[in-house]
């Protein structure tokens, strides 16, 4: 069978580096035979990982090295990342999608550098004013799509605006659904509360046609399922989406420590406990790893930085599902049709 679907992969940048890539690419391809892959990163230690894994021994050219030996750490600014980080494996990665080598690429490295070497590589989609960050979370009622969670700081109503339809698009990727609605996330329901860009990007999305907007919601409500697109800023959005994922991880903890607590406690404690723990498989973190950057023009996905094998497994997933459904021009069409619209 020939190869249908081709990622890029930045082994490098991650708190754990190729320890949690190399064993997830290796499951990936062992789910997927269409798939090819393209491994980022210095050749022995990509080398010696791959050796060890048995899962790699049947898939032949479908696997591939590209070895380089610059990294992009986590602690580099975006500006160094363009400066002195061009032939690190973020840059080379994304330069593969560029050239069309790759059909997608997914990292765990450093958010503000992959955001500035996307948009020096790729360039971002006609009239978008910045890319955002984004991905579908679990809710009630299915899935809700929040961004941005961390791009950007300070955002204007027109960024939020542009945010609010780049997650639409992406949504409905995700759902095959076209009937999908807008929040804007504040400090309350009630039309005066929020800082006045938030306010004023209420007004734009409430003139704007093409959305269907549902006002203000809080962050209790990205679970609810009360909509299907969360629009807000990447601080108000990455403390919102951590903070979850942190009572998600308690939760879980508290549920497999329950049985060694007093008789009285064990005794009601184990009655919910199985609940409690296929609740959490349902959803761990880890199994919604993988955000996508928006706007750019090429798909890329940003991993956890800590992603362990199996959230780095996820997000592979992701730029899978990303790269089959063409998301970036998907999204590139679409904001171009806004620009020409009266």
């Amino acid at each position: 069978m020939s190869s249908q679907l081709r990622l890029a992969v930045d082994a490098m940048g991650g708190d754990l580096g190729p320890r949690s890539v190399v064993p997830a690419c290796a499951r990936f391809l062992q789910r997927f035979p269409q798939a090819e892959l393209k491994l980022f990163g210095p050749r022995d230690s990509l080398q010696n990982l791959i050796d060890r894994e048995r899962r790699y021994r049947h898939v032949g050219e479908r696997l591939q090295i590209a070895s380089c030996e610059q990294v992009v750490t986590q602690s580099c600014n975006p500006a160094q990342a363009l400066r002195r980080k061009r032939d690190s494996s973020m840059a080379r990665a994304l330069s593969a999608v560029a050239a069309g080598e790759a059909e997608a690429m997914v990292t765990p490295g450093n958010t503000g550098a992959l955001l500035a070497l996307s948009r020096s590589i790729l360039g971002t989609a006609e009239g978008v004013r910045r890319p955002a960050l984004g991905k579908s979370l679990p809710s009630e009622r299915g899935s809700c799509f929040l961004l941005d969670l961390g791009a950007n700081i300070g955002c204007s109503a027109e960024d939020l605006l542009q945010f609010a339809r780049m997650g639409l698009e992406a949504q409905r990727v995700h759902t095959g659904r076209r009937d999908l609605r807008v929040a804007l996330l504040n400090i309350g329901a009630e039309a005066h509360k929020g800082t006045e860009e938030i306010r004023r990007a209420a007004e734009l999305l409430e003139a704007a046609s093409d959305i269907d907007y549902a006002g203000f919601v809080e962050g209790h409500d990205i679970f609810t399922g009360v909509v299907d697109v969360v629009v807000c800023d990447g601080l108000m959005g990455n403390v919102a989406m951590k903070s979850a994922e942190g009572v998600i991880r308690l939760m879980g903890q508290k549920a497999f420590t329950i049985e060694q607590k007093g008789p009285f406690r064990r005794l009601f404690g184990q009655m919910a406990i199985k609940l409690l723990r296929k609740w959490r498989t349902q959803v761990e973190p880890a199994r919604y790893n993988g955000a996508s950057f928006l706007g750019v023009q090429g798909n890329v996905i940003k991993s956890h930085g800590g992603a362990s094998s199996e959230a780095f497994y996820r997000a592979m997933i992701t730029a899978k599902e990303c790269a089959e459904a063409d998301l970036a021009t998907r999204l590139a069409r679409a904001m171009a049709r806004v620009q020409v619209e009266p």
